[in-house]
C-alpha cells in the first residue's frame, strides 16, 4: 500500500466527513495525476498534497494562504492535514 492510500485511510477513520479526490489528468500514465486534495464540512478550506508516486514526502498547500510544507512520514502528513483543515479529534466525534 502506497503512502497515500495509507494517510487517506488513516483520515477517513479520524474524520468520516473528508472528501479526497485525486487530481484527473487528460492522459493517464502520461500525465502526473500525484496531487490529492482534501475537503472537511467542517473546514471552509481546501489543502493539496503532492507526490507524484504517492509516496513521502509529500509537498502540502492549503487555499488558506501562501505557505508551504514538506512531510517525510504518513503520521506527519496526517498531523498537517488535521491542522491547516482546522479540525480537532473532538469536532469529528461531537465531543
Amino acid at each position: 500500500m502506497r503512502d497515500i492510500e495509507k494517510i487517506i485511510q488513516r483520515f477517513r477513520e479520524l474524520y468520516p466527513g473528508v472528501e479526497v479526490s485525486q487530481l484527473k489528468v487528460r492522459h493517464p500514465g502520461a500525465d502526473d495525476d500525484g496531487l490529492w486534495f482534501f475537503s472537511h464540512c467542517e473546514s471552509p478550506f481546501q489543502v493539496q498534497i503532492e507526490s507524484s508516486n504517492g509516496m513521502c514526502p509529500f509537498l502540502i498547500e492549503t487555499d488558506e494562504s501562501d505557505a508551504r510544507t514538506t512531510t517525510n512520514t504518513v503520521d506527519k502528513t496526517v498531523l498537517a492535514l488535521t491542522a491547516l483543515l482546522h479540525l480537532s479529534k473532538t469536532e469529528s466525534t461531537g465531543g
